[in-house]
């Protein structure tokens, strides 16, 4: 009686390991490796992804050094043109203030001479009007 009982219980677990259990562990098997394989595939595009943000880094820094060269560089030339600018505009208010001094001592010059003569025509005037009479020219 157990064994009749014990036939289609075996029978009934082959099917099931058959149908069912069989495929479900190979389809859970080929799950794994798929995800391993994923797993696998996915560091490998990570190192990849890695070294090219690290390429990219040092590429960035060498045109980040280079632009600062350059910027250096324009610096410098524009430096030395505005340093030349202010030579040039040194020599030339130099000589317009050396101009203007020798005009300023030669209009003092004359003025003085104007003076000198005005001094003396008021200080005949005022010796004649003291004196009373006509003052000669000496």
């Amino acid at each position: 009686m157990i064994l009749l009982q014990a036939i289609p219980f075996v029978v009934a677990l082959i099917g099931l390991h058959v149908i069912i259990f069989k495929p479900m562990l190979a389809m859970l098997a080929e799950r794994e490796r798929n995800i391993h394989g994923f797993r696998k595939e996915a560091e490998l595009l990570q190192d990849e992804v890695s070294g090219k943000l690290a390429e990219l880094e040092e590429r960035l820094a060498g045109a980040r050094a280079e632009a600062g060269a350059e910027r250096n560089r324009l610096r410098a030339e524009a430096k030395k043109a505005e340093d030349e600018i202010l030579a040039a505009a040194r020599v030339k208010a130099d000589a317009a203030l050396s101009e203007a001094r020798a005009t300023l001592e030669s209009d003092a010059a004359a003025a003085r001479i104007q003076l000198e003569v005005a001094a003396a025509q008021l200080s005949r005037q005022i010796a004649s009007t003291v004196l009373g009479r006509p003052m000669g020219d000496n």
